[in-house]
């Protein structure tokens, strides 16, 4: 059994963070043990808890105050780990592939996984002349085939980006806990939409949904409930005020991870991306694809019609109709054609089975890193700072929204 090293930004509630507290389950389900570092304090208490249930947990946190904190620790030299060798690391962004290369004296292991979880965290600040992230990138660069791409675009944009072959850089869906799901059915009669994640700006199918609800609402009573805070919470609560739906759009905060199979249950249809959209499907609710970016209130349709595992990528997928099509045809299908949709969703669902993604993380994470090149972690602290001077810290925490 493999001895394996998981290592995050933080443990916030985020798909990321679930997906790495399922696999970390998985993992140990299976004989391996694991440990993860933590490069922020701040978590989500119930995602914490069942992390520690399976893993020994290393919290790098030297900056608690400052709102980037994780940044800077990656930075930090960190050495909890002196007297340990893994089998397996695998880190989820190249900010994390950082604090690894920084600590290479101190983190013994053989082969290293490179997971990168949104098409943006390869592309953004690519062309500024920052050191930090010029440098990083250029490590990424280097280690590209190390890459674990959760989707047939985003490997195709690292090739795009980096020059590799496509078929170097390996495939690896999220993976969900299906059985976790096995119970929960839809409601054709509920009316109720979900959507559940981080109400952030490149989310735009929150908005799309909202400004559609009036025309949706004219053939049947609608309700949509938003789970999930940010900062575009706000903006959105006066939309709906202005076009007159606050009344049947329901902000209803942050949802414990324990709970989102109760809120998809007797759901008449979930809208979104990202790995809820997944654990939808295997709820069994009709999901519509929330495309990330897109202005327009256009999806790709259904998550059980998209093949392979693109899919709320704007550049994944050519098919486009309308949000609103898409949410009529559904309701309008007999009982009968309905719950065949959601059974489609099911067996959707199934090819990001957790189980099977275990078996593919192992057998995938066989290479060592090419650590050969210099980067300095002072100047790398000094630019990230600069940087933030620079262009503002606006500009950090919207890295993925443009």
């Amino acid at each position: 059994m493999a001895r394996v090293l998981l290592v995050l930004g933080g443990l916030g509630m985020g798909g990321v963070e679930t997906y790495m507290v399922r696999l970390a389950r998985e993992l140990n389900l299976q004989g391996h043990h694991i440990d993860v570092v933590l490069l922020s304090s701040k978590a989500d208490a119930e995602l914490l808890s069942k992390l520690s249930e399976v893993a020994e947990i290393f919290v790098h946190e030297k900056f608690s105050f400052l709102a980037s904190s994780s940044w800077i620790n990656s930075c930090i030299p960190f050495n909890s780990l002196v007297d340990r060798f893994y089998d397996i690391v695998h880190v989820v962004d190249i900010m994390t592939l950082g604090f690894v290369y920084f600590n290479r004296k101190v983190i013994s292991f053989s082969s290293l996984s490179i997971g990168i979880y949104h098409s943006k965290e390869i592309s953004w600040w690519r062309n500024r002349s920052c050191y930090f992230r010029g440098r990083l990138v250029e490590l990424y660069d280097k280690n590209v085939d190390l890459m674990l791409s959760p989707s047939e675009s985003v490997a195709l944009l690292a090739s795009k980006l980096t020059g590799a072959s496509v078929a170097d850089i390996s495939i690896l869906p999220l993976g969900v806990e299906l059985e976790a799901y096995k119970s929960a059915i839809p409601s054709k009669s509920s009316h109720r939409i979900i959507s559940v994640g981080r109400l952030v700006d490149f989310k735009t199918y929150n908005k799309n949904l909202i400004l559609s609800l009036a025309e949706l609402r004219e053939s049947a009573p609608y309700e949509y409930y938003i789970y999930g805070e940010g900062p575009e919470r706000k903006s959105l609560e006066a939309l709906s005020i202005s076009l007159g739906v606050s009344d049947f759009v329901h902000f209803k905060g942050e949802v414990e991870y324990s709970e989102l199979k109760n809120v998809l249950n007797g759901a008449f249809c979930f809208i979104g991306s990202g790995t809820t959209i997944i654990e939808a499907s295997a709820a069994g609710i009709p999901s519509v694809v929330g495309i990330e970016s897109m202005e327009q209130p256009l999806t790709c349709g259904y998550f059980s019609d998209v093949e392979g595992f693109s899919y709320n990528e704007r550049d994944a997928t050519t098919s486009r109709v309308g949000i609103v099509d898409v949410i009529k045809k559904l309701n309008e299908m007999s009982d009968d054609e309905y719950m065949a949709c959601s059974r489609r969703h099911r067996l959707k669902a199934a090819q990001f089975d957790i189980k099977e993604t275990v078996n593919g993380f192992v057998a995938l994470t066989n290479k060592a890193p090419r650590f050969s090149m210099r980067i300095n972690r002072w100047f790398s602290l000094l630019s990230f700072f600069a940087s933030l001077v620079r262009f503002g810290p606006s500009a950090l925490r919207s890295r993925f929204d443009s």
